[in-house]
């Protein structure tokens, strides 16, 4: 009998342990979607170990024996006691610009502790639609670079040509982004494309500076906001994030300069 009782004993210690192991990987799944939708959002690392801590801080994970491990394609987050350790890794590959999503993570970690609703929220956050349909985002971007032609000292109907010619390259990266082709590639064609319409608009004799928009087309693809957060992240110690940022932000520039030179060399611009 005594044996007997000492394996139900054993029997439900084992049964409690895989439930709080259970419990605790779900708070690191948790913690890592988190993580993962700030950095494909394009949040700098500082404010991904902030938001991540404040959140660990809710799900009631140990400062001192939580550690998180921030990249620019991986997450990793350990729970270590010097008996048992457990860790979780999160590949993040979508990257793109959503500051709307930055914003409301970091509210949302803040309300955590007053509400036991953190999952549910971060779910709608994550399905949430854009403020704008790309359309609208391209006709905006359109005329941001038209603004830049105008700035550059071109004539009204150089912002015209510039703003449809860039709206056109906006929508033609979009496109190859939808078709799976490389990012750096995807920027290189939209260039091309916007330069090439740049120079037949050249032709039409209705602007007084007809190669202004050739100057300005493709600004849209300046990537300021990696740039910014390459900055950010080496002024925050976060050398090899910074370093990733940075590389990316001249394989895009170089992505932009190849597809107007090529644009160039086919028109033979002089």
């Amino acid at each position: 009998a005594g044996g007997y009782e000492l394996s139900t004993a054993d029997l439900f210690s084992e049964r409690q342990l895989l439930g709080m192991e259970a419990l605790l990987r779900r708070k690191l799944d948790l913690l890592l979607r988190t993580g993962q939708l700030l950095v494909e959002s394009a949040a700098d690392t500082n404010r991904v170990v902030r938001n991540l801590n404040r959140v660990a801080a809710y799900l009631g994970l140990p400062e001192e024996k939580l550690h998180i491990d921030v990249s620019y394609t991986m997450l990793v987050v350990n729970v270590s006691d010097g008996l048992h350790s457990f860790s979780k890794f999160q590949k993040c590959e979508k990257h793109g610009i959503n500051m709307t999503a930055i914003s409301e993570i970091s509210k949302l970690s803040w309300r955590a502790i007053e509400n036991d609703q953190y999952e549910e929220e971060l779910e709608r956050i994550k399905n949430k639609k854009r403020n704008y349909v790309p359309y609208v985002v391209a006709i905006g971007a359109g005329f941001a670079c038209g603004g830049f032609c105008k700035l550059f000292g071109g004539d009204w109907m150089a912002f015209l040509f510039t703003s449809i010619c860039a709206f056109a390259g906006f929508r033609v990266r979009a496109r190859c982004m939808e078709f799976g082709i490389n990012h750096y590639m995807s920027i290189a064609i939209a260039a091309l494309i916007s330069t090439c319409l740049a120079y037949v608009s050249s032709f039409a004799g209705l602007s007084e500076t007809p190669y202004h928009p050739l100057l300005a087309c493709a600004l849209f693809i300046v990537p300021g906001v990696p740039l910014i957060n390459f900055v950010d992240d080496m002024i925050d110690n976060y050398i090899q994030v910074g370093i990733v940022r940075a590389v990316n932000t001249v394989l895009m520039v170089c992505a932009m300069a190849f597809g107007i030179v090529i644009a160039m060399r086919l028109l033979t611009v002089e």
